[in-house]
Protein backbone atom coordinates (compact mmCIF):
# COMPACT_ATOMS: atom_id res chain seq x y z
CA UNK A 1 0.00 0.00 0.00
CA UNK A 2 1.37 3.42 -0.98
CA UNK A 3 0.31 6.52 0.91
CA UNK A 4 0.53 9.96 -0.70
CA UNK A 5 1.00 13.05 1.45
CA UNK A 6 0.29 16.52 0.10
CA UNK A 7 2.37 19.25 1.74
CA UNK A 8 0.87 22.68 2.36
CA UNK A 9 2.75 25.97 2.15
CA UNK A 10 3.26 25.82 5.89
CA UNK A 11 5.15 22.58 5.55
CA UNK A 12 8.93 22.85 5.56
CA UNK A 13 11.58 21.09 3.53
CA UNK A 14 14.94 21.31 5.19
CA UNK A 15 18.09 20.42 3.26
CA UNK A 16 21.57 20.56 4.70
CA UNK A 17 24.93 18.82 4.23
CA UNK A 18 27.81 17.47 6.22
CA UNK A 19 31.02 15.95 4.88
CA UNK A 20 29.50 12.51 4.29
CA UNK A 21 25.78 12.72 3.69
CA UNK A 22 23.03 14.91 2.35
CA UNK A 23 20.24 15.00 4.93
CA UNK A 24 16.66 15.66 3.90
CA UNK A 25 14.01 16.21 6.53
CA UNK A 26 10.36 16.87 5.73
CA UNK A 27 8.23 18.48 8.42
CA UNK A 28 4.45 18.30 8.16
CA UNK A 29 1.62 18.36 10.68
CA UNK A 30 4.04 18.17 13.60
CA UNK A 31 5.71 15.05 12.18
CA UNK A 32 9.34 14.95 10.99
CA UNK A 33 10.39 12.38 8.39
CA UNK A 34 14.14 11.78 8.04
CA UNK A 35 15.30 10.71 4.57
CA UNK A 36 18.99 10.92 5.41
CA UNK A 37 19.62 7.30 4.50
CA UNK A 38 20.04 8.43 0.89
CA UNK A 39 23.60 9.59 0.21
CA UNK A 40 25.04 11.24 -2.83
CA UNK A 41 27.20 9.18 -5.14
CA UNK A 42 28.84 9.41 -8.54
CA UNK A 43 29.55 6.50 -10.89
CA UNK A 44 32.18 6.95 -13.60
CA UNK A 45 33.55 4.59 -16.26
CA UNK A 46 36.93 4.62 -17.98
CA UNK A 47 38.43 2.60 -20.82
CA UNK A 48 42.06 1.87 -19.98
CA UNK A 49 44.39 0.31 -22.52
CA UNK A 50 46.84 -2.17 -21.00
CA UNK A 51 50.21 -2.60 -22.65
CA UNK A 52 50.76 -5.71 -20.51
CA UNK A 53 47.52 -7.42 -21.58
CA UNK A 54 47.38 -5.79 -25.04
CA UNK A 55 43.71 -4.98 -24.63
CA UNK A 56 41.39 -2.36 -23.19
CA UNK A 57 39.70 -2.88 -19.83
CA UNK A 58 36.71 -1.03 -18.42
CA UNK A 59 37.13 0.47 -14.96
CA UNK A 60 33.93 1.44 -13.16
CA UNK A 61 34.48 3.83 -10.27
CA UNK A 62 32.04 4.49 -7.44
CA UNK A 63 32.67 7.82 -5.70
CA UNK A 64 30.58 8.34 -2.56
CA UNK A 65 29.66 12.01 -2.28
CA UNK A 66 31.71 12.62 -5.43
CA UNK A 67 34.98 12.65 -3.46
CA UNK A 68 37.98 14.06 -5.29
CA UNK A 69 41.63 14.65 -4.45
CA UNK A 70 41.63 13.42 -0.89
CA UNK A 71 45.05 12.17 0.25
CA UNK A 72 44.83 8.79 1.92
CA UNK A 73 41.35 8.13 0.50
CA UNK A 74 40.39 4.47 1.14
CA UNK A 75 39.93 2.59 -2.13
CA UNK A 76 38.71 -0.95 -2.75
CA UNK A 77 39.74 -2.60 -6.04
CA UNK A 78 37.53 -5.50 -7.17
CA UNK A 79 38.17 -8.29 -9.67
CA UNK A 80 35.02 -9.22 -11.61
CA UNK A 81 34.40 -5.58 -10.91
CA UNK A 82 31.27 -4.93 -12.95
CA UNK A 83 29.58 -7.93 -11.34
CA UNK A 84 30.40 -6.59 -7.88
CA UNK A 85 28.20 -3.59 -8.76
CA UNK A 86 25.40 -5.46 -10.55
CA UNK A 87 25.16 -8.84 -8.81
CA UNK A 88 26.82 -7.85 -5.53
CA UNK A 89 25.13 -4.42 -5.22
CA UNK A 90 28.24 -3.25 -3.42
CA UNK A 91 27.70 0.47 -4.11
CA UNK A 92 24.15 0.40 -2.73
CA UNK A 93 25.21 -1.61 0.31
CA UNK A 94 28.12 0.73 1.00
CA UNK A 95 25.79 3.72 0.73
CA UNK A 96 23.46 2.16 3.28
CA UNK A 97 26.29 1.49 5.74
CA UNK A 98 27.60 5.03 5.38
CA UNK A 99 24.17 6.49 6.12
CA UNK A 100 23.03 4.08 8.83
CA UNK A 101 26.29 3.22 10.61
CA UNK A 102 28.64 6.07 9.73
CA UNK A 103 31.21 3.95 7.93
CA UNK A 104 33.97 5.61 5.91
CA UNK A 105 33.41 7.08 2.45
CA UNK A 106 34.94 4.19 0.50
CA UNK A 107 35.79 4.52 -3.19
CA UNK A 108 35.22 1.28 -5.10
CA UNK A 109 36.98 0.48 -8.39
CA UNK A 110 35.50 -2.37 -10.40
CA UNK A 111 38.01 -3.91 -12.82
CA UNK A 112 36.07 -5.56 -15.64
CA UNK A 113 36.90 -9.19 -16.31
CA UNK A 114 37.81 -10.55 -19.74
CA UNK A 115 35.58 -13.62 -19.54
CA UNK A 116 37.42 -15.40 -22.34
CA UNK A 117 40.67 -15.18 -20.35
CA UNK A 118 39.37 -15.21 -16.77
CA UNK A 119 41.27 -18.34 -15.75
CA UNK A 120 44.38 -17.24 -17.66
CA UNK A 121 44.33 -13.89 -15.83
CA UNK A 122 43.19 -14.83 -12.33
CA UNK A 123 44.65 -18.28 -11.64
CA UNK A 124 48.11 -18.01 -10.03
CA UNK A 125 49.39 -20.52 -12.61
CA UNK A 126 47.45 -18.93 -15.49
CA UNK A 127 49.36 -18.11 -18.67
CA UNK A 128 48.48 -14.40 -18.44
CA UNK A 129 48.51 -14.09 -14.66
CA UNK A 130 51.79 -12.20 -14.34
CA UNK A 131 50.71 -9.80 -17.09
CA UNK A 132 47.43 -9.26 -15.27
CA UNK A 133 49.25 -8.57 -11.99
CA UNK A 134 51.40 -5.98 -13.75
CA UNK A 135 48.31 -4.43 -15.32
CA UNK A 136 46.78 -3.96 -11.86
CA UNK A 137 49.90 -2.63 -10.15
CA UNK A 138 51.60 -0.70 -12.95
CA UNK A 139 48.63 0.57 -14.97
CA UNK A 140 45.31 0.39 -13.14
CA UNK A 141 46.29 1.74 -9.71
CA UNK A 142 48.50 4.57 -11.05
CA UNK A 143 45.72 5.58 -13.45
CA UNK A 144 43.12 5.77 -10.67
CA UNK A 145 45.36 7.57 -8.21
CA UNK A 146 46.57 10.09 -10.77
CA UNK A 147 43.11 10.64 -12.22
CA UNK A 148 41.48 11.31 -8.87
CA UNK A 149 44.46 12.52 -6.84
CA UNK A 150 43.98 9.97 -4.07
CA UNK A 151 47.59 8.81 -3.51
CA UNK A 152 46.23 6.08 -1.28
CA UNK A 153 48.45 4.64 1.45
CA UNK A 154 49.06 0.92 1.79
CA UNK A 155 46.81 0.75 4.85
CA UNK A 156 43.85 2.28 2.99
CA UNK A 157 44.12 0.28 -0.25
CA UNK A 158 42.07 -2.93 -0.37
CA UNK A 159 41.38 -5.68 -2.88
CA UNK A 160 38.38 -7.99 -3.23
CA UNK A 161 37.60 -11.05 -5.29
CA UNK A 162 35.13 -13.90 -5.55
CA UNK A 163 36.11 -17.47 -6.44
CA UNK A 164 39.12 -17.33 -8.77
CA UNK A 165 39.22 -13.57 -8.19
CA UNK A 166 39.82 -14.34 -4.53
CA UNK A 167 42.82 -16.44 -5.51
CA UNK A 168 44.04 -13.57 -7.71
CA UNK A 169 43.68 -11.12 -4.82
CA UNK A 170 45.69 -13.26 -2.44
CA UNK A 171 48.37 -13.93 -5.04
CA UNK A 172 48.69 -10.20 -5.74
CA UNK A 173 49.47 -9.70 -2.07
CA UNK A 174 51.92 -12.61 -2.02
CA UNK A 175 53.75 -11.30 -5.10
CA UNK A 176 53.37 -7.54 -4.49
CA UNK A 177 52.97 -6.91 -0.73
CA UNK A 178 54.03 -3.30 -1.28
CA UNK A 179 50.69 -2.72 -3.05
CA UNK A 180 48.15 -4.68 -1.02
CA UNK A 181 47.99 -6.36 2.37
CA UNK A 182 44.28 -6.07 3.23
CA UNK A 183 41.91 -8.33 1.32
CA UNK A 184 38.28 -9.40 1.01
CA UNK A 185 38.22 -13.03 -0.12
CA UNK A 186 34.84 -14.52 -1.03
CA UNK A 187 34.95 -18.30 -1.63
CA UNK A 188 38.52 -18.18 -2.88
CA UNK A 189 39.19 -20.89 -5.48
CA UNK A 190 42.59 -21.82 -4.05
CA UNK A 191 44.09 -24.61 -6.14
CA UNK A 192 47.34 -26.44 -5.52
CA UNK A 193 49.44 -23.64 -6.99
CA UNK A 194 47.86 -21.02 -4.71
CA UNK A 195 48.31 -23.20 -1.64
CA UNK A 196 51.94 -23.93 -2.54
CA UNK A 197 52.75 -20.23 -2.97
CA UNK A 198 51.36 -19.44 0.48
CA UNK A 199 53.13 -22.43 2.02
CA UNK A 200 56.48 -21.19 0.72
CA UNK A 201 56.13 -17.87 2.56
CA UNK A 202 57.62 -17.80 6.05
CA UNK A 203 56.14 -14.57 7.42
CA UNK A 204 52.71 -13.20 6.51
CA UNK A 205 52.21 -11.10 9.63
CA UNK A 206 51.41 -7.97 7.61
CA UNK A 207 48.37 -9.63 5.97
CA UNK A 208 44.83 -8.90 7.16
CA UNK A 209 41.95 -10.59 5.36
CA UNK A 210 38.21 -11.19 5.51
CA UNK A 211 37.57 -14.76 4.34
CA UNK A 212 34.13 -16.17 3.54
CA UNK A 213 33.29 -19.67 2.35
CA UNK A 214 30.03 -21.58 2.00
CA UNK A 215 29.53 -24.89 3.75
CA UNK A 216 27.98 -26.35 0.59
CA UNK A 217 30.97 -25.44 -1.61
CA UNK A 218 32.44 -28.93 -1.62
CA UNK A 219 32.26 -29.75 -5.35
CA UNK A 220 32.23 -26.51 -7.33
CA UNK A 221 32.42 -26.92 -11.10
CA UNK A 222 35.43 -25.19 -12.68
CA UNK A 223 37.15 -25.35 -16.07
CA UNK A 224 39.68 -27.65 -14.46
CA UNK A 225 37.10 -29.95 -12.90
CA UNK A 226 35.29 -30.00 -9.54
CA UNK A 227 37.00 -28.11 -6.71
CA UNK A 228 36.35 -28.55 -2.99
CA UNK A 229 36.46 -24.85 -2.15
CA UNK A 230 35.42 -25.40 1.47
CA UNK A 231 38.40 -27.64 2.18
CA UNK A 232 40.71 -25.38 0.17
CA UNK A 233 39.69 -22.38 2.29
CA UNK A 234 40.15 -24.29 5.52
CA UNK A 235 43.63 -25.31 4.37
CA UNK A 236 44.48 -21.76 3.27
CA UNK A 237 43.20 -20.38 6.58
CA UNK A 238 45.59 -22.69 8.45
CA UNK A 239 48.54 -21.77 6.21
CA UNK A 240 47.95 -18.04 6.59
CA UNK A 241 47.30 -18.04 10.32
CA UNK A 242 50.34 -20.17 11.15
CA UNK A 243 52.43 -17.59 9.29
CA UNK A 244 51.08 -14.70 11.33
CA UNK A 245 48.20 -13.38 9.21
CA UNK A 246 45.22 -11.72 10.89
CA UNK A 247 42.03 -13.32 9.57
CA UNK A 248 38.31 -12.73 10.02
CA UNK A 249 37.13 -16.13 8.86
CA UNK A 250 33.48 -16.96 8.20
CA UNK A 251 31.94 -20.31 7.28
CA UNK A 252 28.23 -20.00 6.60
CA UNK A 253 25.39 -21.84 4.91
CA UNK A 254 25.71 -21.05 1.22
CA UNK A 255 26.72 -22.12 -2.26
CA UNK A 256 29.01 -20.73 -4.95
CA UNK A 257 26.62 -17.99 -6.08
CA UNK A 258 26.40 -14.20 -6.02
CA UNK A 259 23.35 -14.31 -3.76
CA UNK A 260 25.50 -15.87 -1.03
CA UNK A 261 28.36 -13.41 -1.46
CA UNK A 262 26.05 -10.40 -1.66
CA UNK A 263 24.44 -11.32 1.65
CA UNK A 264 27.85 -11.09 3.35
CA UNK A 265 29.18 -7.95 1.63
CA UNK A 266 27.91 -5.69 4.47
CA UNK A 267 29.82 -7.84 6.99
CA UNK A 268 32.95 -7.58 4.84
CA UNK A 269 32.59 -3.79 4.52
CA UNK A 270 32.19 -3.46 8.30
CA UNK A 271 35.42 -5.43 8.72
CA UNK A 272 37.10 -3.13 6.20
CA UNK A 273 35.89 -0.08 8.11
CA UNK A 274 37.36 -1.47 11.35
CA UNK A 275 40.70 -1.82 9.58
CA UNK A 276 40.55 1.88 8.72
CA UNK A 277 39.71 2.94 12.26
CA UNK A 278 42.66 0.90 13.54
CA UNK A 279 44.95 3.11 11.43
CA UNK A 280 43.67 6.40 12.86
Amino acid sequence: MVSHIRLSQSDLLLLHKNKDTVFLQIHFGGISVDLSHYTQRVMESHELYSAHLRETRTLKVYLPNGVRRKPGQPVLYCHDGLEFFTHGRIATLNNQLMAEEGTAALVIVGIAVNKAHRTDDYAPDGIRHESYNRFVTEECIPFIENRYGFHTSLDSRFMAGISLGGAASLDLYLQYPQWFHKLLLFSGAFNGSALETAQNKLDLSDLAAFMLVGQEETAVATKRGPLDILTANRTMKHLLQTRGASLYYVEATGTHLWGFWQSHIPEALRWLNRQLTMNV
